[in-house]
């Protein structure tokens, strides 16, 4: 892994556990596979982390983003109850936990009065940042340690990351994180590549309780501005840990469900920190030596040419996301 801030993948299990390891108590990633606001709302959520291809051709603007407002002076509130935490994305690569940490930094509070215990350590740098512009945040964050290397602990484990920084250009495919919030009971889309939040609707007209139906539209039509055939959108719900509702309310089945979505969860993060590359090769040349003893070497080189290409023929027809997501500063 590089020194810098490597891509982490969308994904529910690799979200819950960053968080978890940042000290964020009973709070948890769900995968939506639909744009339902029935689905969406049946889990309380705080909010949600938005993944989608980024249009590297576009120019951004600071006068009025393509859909909603900007709403500047949220930023730069006095007071402190009412004042938004939001955070410019200065490094590539951060804008997974840049997202989700939009959503807990803007949710921190009491848990008796609806709030997200975030723990001391992401406690003491909202603190720490809370009267800083947004270039200044997004500065911190880069900067943090901690942050950065419980990031780091989640991607893909690989010897073949490089340090140097490559800049996407028009031709790349390049994806980007952003979060969907209710604050004060006013949407907003926090996206670190803008330069402030981006107000949806009238201020005060988006309670928590109807967040799903006043976020999904707004993602409709954010989807809708891309060709009929792109596909390549994530989204993943923020939400109280469902293993706490199913204890309170005598869910058996349903905490063991959940239980065991997390024994999966972990076996998979531990899959994601393992470096395969000496196990590959050592069952490579035991194969290889099978397959000459065998003389169906060539043969099983040609199958295997067939196969790779006609995978790659059904991927650019599916149009599949790759197995990494990328991150776009």
């Amino acid at each position: 892994m590089s020194g810098g801030w490597n891509t982490i993948e969308s994904d529910a299990g690799v979200f819950t556990y960053l968080i978890d390891s940042l000290g964020v108590k009973n709070v948890q990633f769900e995968e939506l596979i639909s744009l339902d606001p029935d689905s969406l709302q049946a889990l309380n959520p705080l909010g949600v982390i938005f993944l989608f291809k980024y249009p590297t051709g576009e120019k951004p603007t600071t006068d009025k983003p393509l859909d909603g407002e900007f709403d500047f002076a949220a930023v730069d509130s006095q007071d402190d109850d009412e004042r938004v935490w939001f955070a410019a994305q200065t490094i590539q690569n951060a804008c997974g936990t840049q997202a989700l940490l939009s959503v807990l930094l803007n949710k921190a509070g009491d848990p008796e009065d609806g709030g997200i215990d975030i723990g001391p350590n992401l406690g003491d740098f909202k603190e720490f940042t809370g009267a800083f512009p947004a270039d200044l945040r997004g500065e911190a964050l880069s900067n943090s340690d901690l942050i950065r290397e419980t990031h780091n602990s989640f991607a893909r484990s690989s010897p073949f990351t490089s340090d140097a920084t490559r800049y996407a250009g028009e031709d790349d495919d390049v994806f980007h994180f952003i979060a969907y919030t209710s604050i004060n009971s006013t949407l907003y889309e926090l996206d670190g590549l803008q330069p402030a939040p981006i107000r949806h609707g009238d201020a005060g007209a988006c309670p928590s309780e109807i967040f799903a139906d006043a976020v999904v539209p707004v993602l409709q039509r954010r989807i809708e501005r891309y060709p009929a055939g792109e596909i390549r959108f994530n989204l993943l719900a923020m939400c109280e840990d469902l293993r706490v509702r199913a204890k309170e309310v005598g869910d058996a089945e349903g905490l063991e469900r959940e239980e065991a979505k997390r024994r999966e969860w972990r076996w998979e993060n531990a899959l994601r920190r393992h470096n395969f590359v000496g196990f590959i090769g050592e069952v490579m040349k035991g194969v290889t030596a099978q397959k000459l003893e065998e003389g169906s070497h060539e043969a099983w080189i040609e199958d295997a040419k067939k196969a790779t290409q006609k995978r790659v023929e059904d991927r650019k027809k599916k149009g599949e996301v790759g197995g990494d997501d990328m991150d776009m500063s």
